[in-house]
């Protein structure tokens, strides 16, 4: 398969992933005001999924299934327990005090978070689907950094539904999710080494 078809598949993935989200925003959640953030975002557990099937696809072409199989569930694992953390550190740093002082734990569990899931990612998919070289995790690491600011121009570019162009909305609309689905498998592909898997 041509690199350019996987990177057809890879886009088609990021789209599912932002239709997904936008869905339950829109039809399950309601579009007005703060309703998207009532409850739990159900979305994030097929997307985490699909990130780490995008993944095993783009990595592990000479793979075993149970190899796959193994990095899928264990990625899913990461990549929901970063979620986790991040939106319980989002919910912190805006429903209390804006002071560094109340922030702080909010974003060291990001900054945590961030080098957990890079790092998860990084070795699970060393171990189950294709050697990577050591520094893998560094681009995976700038691939979740480059998730705002792009999202931030994304949402100037492509305002919100009702027109809005601020931070909070490109969350809303999924911006986020787009970019982590399509970069995170990229930056692990960047990663690859040549040595057959073992």
């Amino acid at each position: 398969m041509s690199n350019l078809t996987r990177f057809g598949i890879l886009l088609g993935g990021a789209f599912l992933a932002w239709g997904l989200w936008l869905g339950e925003v829109c039809w399950i959640k309601g579009w007005t005001g703060l309703a998207w953030l009532s409850g739990f975002n159900w979305s994030a557990l097929p997307i985490c999924a699909l990130v780490a099937i995008e993944s095993a696809y783009l990595l592990g072409a000479r793979s075993p299934w149970p190899r796959r199989i193994k990095f899928v569930g264990v990625g899913f694992v990461w990549m929901m327990a970063a979620f986790l953390a991040g939106r319980w550190a989002a919910f912190e740093m805006f429903s209390g005090p804006t002071t560094p002082r109340h922030s702080l734990p909010a974003v060291l569990v990001v900054a945590i978070a961030l080098v957990v899931v890079s790092v998860g990612l990084t070795v699970a998919a060393n171990r189950w689907l294709s050697p990577l070289h050591a520094w893998t995790g560094i681009p995976v690491a700038a691939a979740l950094l480059l998730v705002v600011p792009l999202s931030l121009v994304t949402i100037q570019v492509i305002p919100a539904l009702n027109g809005s162009s601020d931070a909070v909305h490109s969350v809303k609309m999924g911006y986020p999710v787009f970019w982590t689905a399509l970069l995170v498998p990229l930056a692990l592909r960047l990663g690859q080494g040549s040595r057959p898997p073992q």
